[in-house]
């Protein structure tokens, strides 16, 4: 849920909602309904649960518009978002031999849950502010699964204040049927219990890939209905150049960046201004500041870290719309 900013053109439509969270969240199920302090995306549940320039990579491993932010969470089920172009040659590397690293991924979760939700369930944008470019079915921007319709939204602790933004994942349940899909919203503890560690809400069509609509919540060993769920985090499997994307496309003085489209989590975001790297701090909404906002005149250089700790650097315009890089992160094993 996305604390920093309340745009104040949809503040009294928040109180209504917030209300009506109050009165449908945080309690075990059969029928949560709202929750977020912007948007809420509830997951749907089981019987009678209604809600529920230059360019350079390098690897260790081979192998919209103003200053205020808006975004949703999920709440899991019940029970049974000019000047010239930027510059884009690049090149990539690998570690030391040619030799590939190993993914620098947490550990598989042997003991999981999943539930399900759609975005008509009270999402306006989901909490990793990727686009939402379909409803019925719901489709988000950069999705590699499913046709952008097999999402993900992860519970608080494993979410990590947006760190696994862009991480995609595989679930996998104890009679073979799995599926792949991708972190864009997170599911919060705050308003429901089931969003612990290890617990997973996918979108629904995802979550039909291993469970049935009547079931709702589906892990047994982690407090669901029936079945086992294990899942893991896994390379997504996207090769074209990963993108970035400016809050404000027209604000000079002021603005924040995202990385959509990566092969890996995204760890780190640096700028360099008055020719010195400055970290980007990295927000629960997923767009990542430096400072104040003011990173200087445009084009701005920036440089990506991922999870493996690898890197690409990048320059960007002033101006609306994805801004690709002309490569994507190195490979991991």
């Amino acid at each position: 849920m996305k604390l920093d900013y309340v745009p104040t053109g949809i503040l009294w439509p928040l109180v209504s909602l917030i209300a009506l969270g109050l009165a449908g969240c945080g309690d075990d199920g059969s029928g949560d309904s709202g929750g977020a302090t912007e948007s809420t995306s509830t997951a749907a549940g089981g019987q009678g649960g209604a809600g529920g320039g230059g360019v350079t990579a390098t690897g260790t491993g081979a192998g919209p518009g103003s200053t205020t932010t808006t975004g949703a969470t999920s709440t899991s089920s019940g029970e049974p978002g000019s000047t010239t172009a930027a510059t884009a040659a690049a090149t990539t590397t690998t570690g030391a031999g040619g030799a590939s690293a190993s993914c620098g991924y947490p550990a598989e979760y042997e003991d999981g849950s999943v539930t399900f939700y759609t975005l008509d369930m009270g999402s306006t944008e989901v909490n990793c502010s990727y686009q939402i470019t379909g409803r019925n079915p719901d489709i988000v921007a950069h999705v590699p699964f499913g046709g952008g319709q097999y999402f993900a939204a992860m519970n608080t602790e494993d979410y990590d204040a947006a760190a696994m933004c862009g991480a995609c994942v595989e679930v996998t349940r104890d009679d073979g049927r799995s599926v792949q899909a991708m972190v864009v919203d997170q599911c919060p503890i705050a308003t429901n219990p089931k969003c612990t560690a290890g617990h997973i809400d996918l979108s629904k069509n995802a979550f039909l890939k291993v469970g049935e609509e009547r079931e709702g919540y589906v892990g047994t060993t982690h407090g669901g209905a029936g079945g086992k769920i294990s899942w893991r985090y896994i390379p997504c499997p996207t090769t074209a150049p990963l993108t970035f994307r400016l809050k404000d496309p027209t604000n000079r003085y002021w603005n924040e960046i995202i990385v959509e489209g990566h092969a890996h989590p995204i760890e780190k975001l640096e700028v360099e201004i008055n020719g010195a790297w400055q970290t980007a701090t990295r927000q629960s909404y997923n767009y990542f500041v430096v400072g104040d906002g003011n990173m200087g005149a445009a084009p701005y250089h920036v440089r990506v870290t991922d999870i493996n700790g690898s890197t690409l650097e990048a320059m960007l315009d002033l101006k609306a719309g994805d801004q690709p890089a002309s490569a994507q992160l190195p490979a991991c094993r």
